[in-house]
Order: structure tokens, then sequence, then C-alpha cells
């Protein structure tokens, strides 16, 4: 139950985890049994993980869920052979006590963390937009005098960034804005509010920017736009710090003097037809787009401080609508019996490398641990080949340094109590950065598997467990790796649809926002409407860079045609 297991609003908590109790528990006692059988175990084994990553259907919410099916099995296959009666029943049931019991103990922890971990949600929020910030500052750069290859490597780190950061906001909202009833949860979610208006302002940054930058005559004004953005940005990251450590924000100082203090260069000539603007107004209005996110940030600071109220009279009533449903739905599991559906074609995959893994393991000449193979190929092998060569060159430098770092505690022979120690610090740390540093993930979890197999099979040697997991690793990622090819599901046959979705969503967007009647309507359904309309902007924009960025790790003859 430890895979789905992530900060997480706390309505649904425990429903979201239930999944993978019920459906491992039966896999786990099945494995047992047929742990003296292996071509029966092997003839359980494909199917199960067929159905077991058919929960990718469910997306983000699903994949943990398969991910921690297929540890149930992987870890049943770890347990010792014992000759006593009974002892596959008295596992499942401790399987089935231990899944119990976390899932009280998460569910609970969920509850009391949330008022942390929604200070965090916002902290992380803050820095990812300081990070964006200062990318977009860099864009503010003469040509001339700007990073070598022009602004193309920026625009797309730009749009990498934007597509991020519309998957953390959306994140955050599921946790910030769930019930805002007592003063600290709206403070927050005011904050919260208040980054998603930076956010267009900084898109807004953009307009004009390359006209601007072909007069060199506006060079300072662009260099002091810079200046202030970035000052900016290292306000608000201290402001994120000042969250997480708990501290009272310091005050922050205004860069409007600086703005005002700008010359525009308004001897410059004018543009020769009259419906072009001259190079002084573009740079004004530049100037005031940084102002807006200067006001922005005057206003996040005094919510933070507690120097003014939040403005929450749609988000208080209407929140369900901004949050991500927590309930399981059948629905995708029906529209998934598609040939092309991507994630039909992960589940065959994955089980027929599973199969062809679990054959090789039986054939090895070692195989005490054949069940190595197989978890690697569980946490390497992703629904495209992006994510699999990144799962797979993380997985075989993690393993390489946990195996040395393994080696040498084992080879002290530490006391029990030092390698249980051991055991729950690496469980943490795989836990917590298997999402953001996946190499940290393979050094905690290659300590974690080998630690373990030590304390349940205290007969082999340290050195040739070592010697075994490495040589198991290198086996599964090139199988995972084989693999990813077939049956693929190439993001070229993606990329229309999402870019239909994208073109929908903008001109809706521009539709809503244009529209009159939120000038004339006395109630709250318009700019409900507009901000529904503004997410899924960006997250059809988000959804489209991603599918483009992975794009560029498929092979040439299938990647979509891509300008430069």
């Amino acid at each position: 139950c430890i895979p789905p297991d992530q900060a997480a609003p706390r309505r649904g908590k425990f429903w979201q985890l239930l999944p993978a109790a019920l459906i491992g528990l039966p896999l786990f006692f099945a494995v047992q049994v047929l742990h003296a059988a292996p071509i029966r175990l092997g003839l359980l084994l494909v199917p199960a993980t067929f159905v077991a990553f058919l929960a990718a259907a469910w997306g983000k919410r699903g994949l943990p869920i398969a991910v921690s099916v297929m540890f149930a099995m992987v870890f049943s296959m770890a347990v010792p052979e014992h000759a006593v009666s009974g002892t596959a029943l008295a596992s499942s049931l401790y399987f089935a006590l231990g899944a119990g019991l976390y899932l009280l103990y998460a569910t609970l922890a969920n509850a009391v963390l949330n008022a942390r971990y929604r200070v965090q949600m916002l902290a992380d929020t803050l820095l990812s937009l300081t990070n964006l910030m200062r990318t977009q500052a860099r864009q503010f750069t003469p040509a001339a005098v700007g990073e070598s290859g022009g602004r193309a490597p920026l625009m797309g780190q730009l749009l990498q960034q934007q597509a991020a950061l519309a998957d953390q906001l959306q994140a955050a909202r599921n946790i910030l804005l769930e019930s805002p009833r007592t003063p600290r949860r709206q403070q927050l979610a005011g904050m919260l509010m208040l980054v998603l208006e930076m956010r267009d302002h900084l898109l807004a940054c953009e307009l004009d920017l390359d006209t601007l930058k072909s007069h060199p005559g506006h060079a300072p004004v662009l260099s002091a736009l810079r200046e202030v953005l970035d000052a900016l940005a290292y306000e608000i990251e201290l402001l994120a710090d000042a969250l997480l450590y708990g501290r009272q924000p310091a005050p922050f100082e205004s860069r409007r003097p600086q703005l005002a203090a700008l010359h525009w260069g308004e001897g410059a000539p004018a543009a020769s037809d009259g419906a072009t603007p001259s190079a002084a107004v573009l740079a004004r209005g530049l100037a005031k787009r940084v102002g807006n996110i200067n006001d922005e940030a005057l206003r996040l600071f005094a919510l933070a401080r507690g120097e003014a109220e939040p403005d929450l009279a749609l988000v208080r009533t209407t929140w369900q609508m901004f949050v991500s449903p927590t309930a399981w739905s059948w629905r995708p599991f029906v529209a998934l019996w598609r040939w092309d559906a991507p994630p039909l074609r992960h589940a065959i995959r994955a089980a027929l490398a599973i199969g062809t893994a679990y054959a090789i393991s039986l054939a090895l000449p070692w195989g005490t641990h054949d069940y190595w193979i197989l978890l690697t190929i569980v946490v390497v092998l992703r629904g495209s080949l992006a994510q699999t060569l990144e799962r797979r060159n993380s997985r075989v430098a993690g393993t390489l340094m946990g195996c040395i770092l393994a080696g040498a505690l084992l080879s002290a022979h530490a006391p029990v109590l030092v390698l249980l120690v051991v055991v729950t610090l690496a469980q943490a740390v795989a836990h917590a950065l298997a999402v953001r540093r996946y190499l940290v993930t393979a050094v905690a979890a290659t300590v974690l598997g080998l630690v373990q197999a030590h304390m349940l099979n205290a007969g082999a040697t340290p050195a040739f467990d070592v010697v075994e997991r490495m040589a198991d690793t290198l086996i599964g990622v090139a199988i995972a790796w084989a693999f990813s090819y077939v049956l693929p599901s190439w993001e070229r046959t993606q990329i229309p649809a999402l870019v239909a979705r994208t073109l929908e969503a903008q001109a809706r967007h521009a539709r809503v926002a244009l529209g009159l009647g939120q000038l004339q309507a006395v109630d709250n359904e318009p700019e409900l409407e507009w901000r529904l309309a503004r997410r899924e902007a960006y997250d059809s924009l988000s959804a489209l860079v991603q599918a483009t960025q992975r794009s560029l790790s498929e092979p040439r003859a299938v990647r979509p045609p891509l300008e430069p």
C-alpha cells in the first residue's frame, strides 16, 4: 500500500489506498501457494501483470495501484520457502494485517499532517514559480549577448517549466482548496490564487518581446526589467523558505520605484505605419506587466504576514470544481478496450516483459533471488520510451551505488538494530524521492533490498548478493528497454488530439475572457466559468508540451515533424 500513499486531500484518502490492498492480497496468497510450482507460477504472473497494469487507465491515480499490486506479487516471491504446511496462509494473514494497519495509519497520518501538507505544497509551488520567473527574466537578455543557440532553447525550457507548474498547481489545488473553512486555510488558499494570477502576468511578458528586442536602443530597459524580475523571484523564494520553516516573512519592498525610474527612449523613431506601436509604447507595456507581477507579490506578502484578508468568495463555495475527483469510476476501464489505447498496450507490454523475465530467471545459474529481475522491470518499464530510458539510466547508476553502500554495510557485520534502522531510513528515502530524484530512490531501494534479503536469508554471503543484484538489474533494465519497443504508443499518434484539445481550450478561454457578461453579471457564475476555462487552457497546453518533449526521445523515424 506504500506506492499510492502520497500527500492527498483528506476526503477519499482511504478509498484511494484500498484497491492496492484488495487486489494485492489474493495475488500475494496465490503466489505463496504456487511458490514450489514454477510453471504454474509463471502462468499466474503473466495475466496478473496484465490486469494490474490496466490500472494505468486511471492515470496518475492508477499507476501507483498497479505498482503496488506488482510489488505484492514480487515480494511474495521473496518470502523464503518453508516445509511447514499452512505457511502460505500464515504469510498472507501477516500481509493482510500489515496492509490493514497501514491503511489506517496512512489515512490518519494524512489527516493529522494535512495542515503541514498545505504549507509544503504552497511553498513548493512558490519555488517552481521562482524558477519560471528566472527563466522568463533570461528572455529579456538581448540576443547578441544571450545564450548560444538564440531564444529557442530558452523557449523550450520555459514551456517545460510552464507545463510542470501547471501539474504542480493542480496538485496544490487538490489539497489547499479542500474545505477552506478556517482562517489559516483561507490564507493559504488566497496565496495560491495569487500565484495563479502571477503565472498569467508572466505569460503575458512574452507579448511583443521579440519586437522590442529588435530595437537595440531598448537593451538598457530590458536589462533593468530583468533585474526587477530576478529580484522579485528572490523575494518569493525567501517567502517560500519562511513558510517551510514556520517563520514570519520579512516585509516586501516594492520595485515600483525602479520601474518608474526607467527611461523609455521617447526620442526613438516611430514605426512607419500608424498601426504599429512604437518601441517606447511596447517597453511601457512590458514594464506594466512586470509591475503587475510586483503588485501581486505585494498582495502575496501581505497575505502571508496577516496584513490582508483573502478574497475567496468564489472558491469557498465552489472549491469542489477546482480539485481532482477522488472517487473511482468504471468509465476509464470501459473506454480502455481499443487496440490503440496506450494503457491497454502498456499492460500487454508489461505482461510479456514479466513473462520473459521470469523464464530467464529460472534459467539463470544462481536463481536465489529470481524476483529481482521482475522488480527491476516493474519500476523501469513506463508507458513511454522517454520515461523508460530515464528510469533505465537512473536504475543502473543507482543500483551500482547502492550495491557499494550495502556491500560495505553488510561486510561490517552491523548489529540487527542498526540494520533495522537502515531499512527504515532506506524505505523512507526511496518513497519520498521516487518522483523527483529517481536516482536517489534507486540507491535507497537497492540498499533496502540487499539488507532485507540478508536478514531473511542469512546463509548467503554479502558479496555474492551484491554481484547478483547488479547482474539481475542489468538483465532487468535490458528486458524493460527491449519491450518498450513492443506495441509502442508513439507520441505522434497522440499529438493531433492534444493539439485539437489545446486549440479548443484556448479558443474557449478567449471567448469567456472577452465576454461582456463578466462585466454585467451580478453573481460569480461568469468568473467561475472563466477560471475553469483558464485551467483547461493551461492543462491542455501542459499535456501537449509534455507529449512533445517525450517524443524527442523516440526513434527519429517516428518522431513528429517538429520545427527547430
